[in-house]
C-alpha cells in the first residue's frame, strides 16, 4: 500500500445536489475525523465499514457544511485502502471548503487518476480494467459504453492471460526437449502451433483497431463546390438546424462542426466552405480551412448537385487525387435531375439524397460507417478499447512469435525458438501490468480526472 493519504473532489465542478470529496490512504479516517463532528458525537474512527454518518465539517468550531460521511475500510474499497467519502452540498464553494479543511488536516491533493492508479498498484484492478474506468467515464455512444463496461470486467485481461498461458505451454514443451533430448515422449513445437498463436494475436489487434472507432469516433468532411447543399446535408444528418442555409453561394466561410452517432459510432461532421478558386480573402481563408478539415478527416462526402449540369469546379473535384476514402453524394433529389453525366471513380459508395425531404439520409449514415470499414465496424461484444501502447505490445508479441516461426522454417536451433517464445511471453506479460514502465502508467492515468 502507498503511504500517504490523498483527497480530491470526485464530482464535476458546478452547482448540483451533491458534491463528493474522496479521501484514500491509511490515515483517511483520522484526517476526516479531525474536521468532522458526527451528530451522535461518536468518533469516525470507531465506525463500522460501509456505514454512513451524519454531521458537520468544521473550521475550528464553525460549521462549514452539513454532510453525510461514508466509511469504507480496507481492503473492501476501490483502492484497497481505507476510503472516506464526504457527501456535501453540490455548490462549488461548499465542496472546495470541505476539501481545503481535509487538506489542512493532513491529506494531499490527488494527482490525475491517482485513486485508480492505487487500485491497480494494490491489486484491486488489472491494468486493462484500470484504464477502462476512463473509457466508461468518457464513452460517447451506447456501444462505446458497453465495450468499456465489458473491458472493465476484465475481458481483455482474460484473453491475454489465455494467450500467455498458451505461449508458456509451448515454451515448456521446447525447453523440455532441450533439457532432456533423450526423452522420446517430448512433443516438439511445430509451425502450426505458432501460426495458431500468431492468428490469435492478429485477431486481437484487429479488434483493437475496430475499438478505436468506438472510442475516438470518425471524422467526416462534407465537401463540394459552393451552393451544392453541404450545409443543408449537415443539418439533415444532425436532425437540427446547425448551419446557415441560403440560396447564395459562398455562405459558409468557416468550418462548422458538430457530432452525431451513426450506428453506435460517434461521428464528427465538418461542414466546409465551397472548394473553388477565389480572390476574396475571407472566402480563400474558408477554402484553406476546408482543406485542413479534409486532411484530418477519416472520410470525405463529396457532394454533386443532380439538379444541374456538372460545372468545371465539379469536374476538378472529381479528378482530384483524393488521399482519403470518398463517398460520392448526389444532392437535391427532390428536384428534377439535370446532371446528364455519370461520375465514375474510386468511390467507396454512391448515394442520392434529398436533405430537405430527408430521403436517402439513413442510407448515407449506414454507408458512411459500414463501407469505410468494409463491414468491420465492431459488432456487439467484439470491440476492444486498446491504447496505442497496447496495440504496440500486441504487435511485439506477434513479431516474436513470427520470428520463432521463421526459426523453425529455416531449421534453426531449439534454443533460438525458445528465446523468441520467452520474449513473446514477456511482452504479453506487459499487457497484464507486469513490469510496465512508469512512463506508460503516467500516460494512462493522465487521461483521468483528478477525483478518479
Amino acid at each position: 500500500m502507498i503511504g500517504d493519504t490523498i483527497a480530491a473532489v470526485s464530482t464535476p465542478a458546478g452547482e448540483g445536489g451533491i458534491g463528493i470529496v474522496r479521501v484514500s490512504g491509511e490515515d483517511a479516517l483520522e484526517i476526516v475525523d479531525a474536521v468532522f463532528r458526527a451528530s451522535d458525537r461518536k468518533p469516525l474512527r470507531e465506525a463500522a465499514t460501509h456505514t454512513i454518518r451524519h454531521g458537520f465539517i468544521l473550521d475550528d468550531d464553525r460549521p462549514v457544511d452539513e454532510v453525510l460521511v461514508t466509511v469504507m475500510r480496507a481492503p473492501r474499497t476501490y483502492t484497497r485502502e481505507d476510503v472516506v467519502e464526504v457527501n456535501c452540498h453540490g455548490g462549488v464553494l461548499a465542496t472546495q471548503l470541505v476539501l481545503e479543511r481535509i487538506l489542512r488536516a493532513g491529506a494531499r491533493i490527488a494527482d490525475r487518476g491517482e485513486f485508480t492508479r492505487r487500485a491497480f498498484v494494490n491489486g484491486r484492478l488489472s491494468l486493462d480494467e484500470a484504464k477502462s474506468v476512463a473509457d466508461v467515464v468518457r464513452a460517447r455512444s451506447a456501444d462505446g459504453l458497453e465495450a468499456a463496461v465489458r473491458q472493465l470486467a476484465g475481458r481483455f485481461s482474460e484473453e491475454i492471460a489465455v494467450l500467455r498461458a498458451r505461449i508458456a505451454e509451448l515454451r515448456a514443451r521446447i525447453e523440455l526437449g532441450i533439457d532432456f533430448p533423450e526423452d522420446d515422449t517430448a512433443n516438439p513445437v511445430t509451425a502450426k502451433d505458432l501460426e495458431a498463436l500468431i492468428e490469435a494475436t492478429r485477431r486481437l489487434c484487429e479488434r483493437g483497431a475496430r475499438g478505436r472507432v468506438l472510442r475516438e469516433g470518425l471524422t467526416v468532411a462534407i465537401v463540394g463546390r459552393p451552393n451544392v447543399g453541404k450545409s443543408t446535408l449537415l443539418n439533415a444528418l444532425l436532425a437540427e438546424r446547425r448551419a446557415i442555409v441560403t440560396s447564395l453561394p459562398g455562405t459558409t466561410r468557416d468550418t462548422v462542426e458538430d457530432e452525431a452517432v451513426f450506428g453506435g459510432i460517434p461521428v464528427r461532421l465538418i461542414d466546409t466552405a465551397g472548394l473553388r478558386e477565389t480572390r476574396d480573402a475571407i472566402e480563400a481563408e474558408g477554402v484553406a480551412r476546408a482543406e485542413a478539415a479534409i486532411a484530418r478527416s477519416d472520410l470525405v462526402l463529396l457532394l454533386l448537385d443532380r439538379s444541374g449540369p456538372l460545372t468545371e469546379e465539379d469536374r476538378l473535384l472529381l479528378a482530384r487525387p483524393w488521399d482519403r476514402p470518398v463517398i460520392l453524394v448526389w444532392t437535391k433529389a427532390d428536384l428534377p435531375r439535370r446532371a446528364s453525366e455519370e461520375a465514375p471513380g474510386p468511390w467507396l459508395a454512391t448515394c442520392t439524397v434529398s436533405a430537405l425531404e430527408g430521403t436517402g439520409i439513413d442510407v448515407l449514415r449506414e454507408e458512411a460507417v459500414g463501407r469505410l470499414y468494409a463491414g468491420e465496424i465492431p459488432q456487439r461484444g467484439t470491440a476492444l478499447l486498446l491504447e496505442r501502447w497496447e496495440m504496440d505490445q500486441l504487435r511485439r508479441v506477434e513479431d516474436a512469435l513470427a520470428r520463432a516461426n521463421h526459426v523453425i522454417a529455416s531449421k534453426g536451433t531449439a534454443d533460438m525458438v525458445a528465446d523468441e517464445l520467452r520474449q513473446a511471453h514477456v511482452e504479453a506479460g506487459h499487457l497484464l501490468g507486469m513490469d510496465v514502465d512508469d512512463e506508460v502508467l503516467d500516460e494512462i492515468f493522465s487521461r483521468f480526472c483528478v477525483g478518479k
